[in-house]
């Protein structure tokens, strides 16, 4: 099954046209964790990735899981809370940035 692997913080977002093709959803939430890691070394900038998540999506365009990035090397305080605001923000983000366009099915 082909997943796809959506970078949001609320405001901006990354989007996983092509996806990766995995076995099962375990996987899946495996490689969000790998993709988190990946971005959060690969960017050069300074970024606040205490309030990224990693949006999954299998092939129907069903969301199977919400993954927040890793605590660890975000340095979070004690009370916040990622999914707080970046889930509650998330249906805007779908509209502007056309969350439903994959061409790549």
């Amino acid at each position: 099954m082909r997943y796809h692997f959506h970078c949001t913080d609320g405001q901006e977002m990354i989007l996983d046209r092509r996806g990766h093709a995995l076995r099962a959803d375990g996987d899946a939430r495996r490689q969000a964790e790998a993709i988190a890691r990946r971005l959060m070394a690969d960017h050069i900038i300074a970024a606040d990735w205490r309030r990224w998540i990693v949006c999954v999506h299998n092939e129907f365009g069903e969301q199977i899981d919400v993954v927040p990035f890793p605590a660890e090397t975000a340095q979070v305080r004690p009370d916040f809370d990622p999914m707080r605001g970046a889930l509650r923000s998330y249906p805007q983000v779908i509209a502007r940035g056309g969350m439903n366009d994959n061409s790549a099915r």
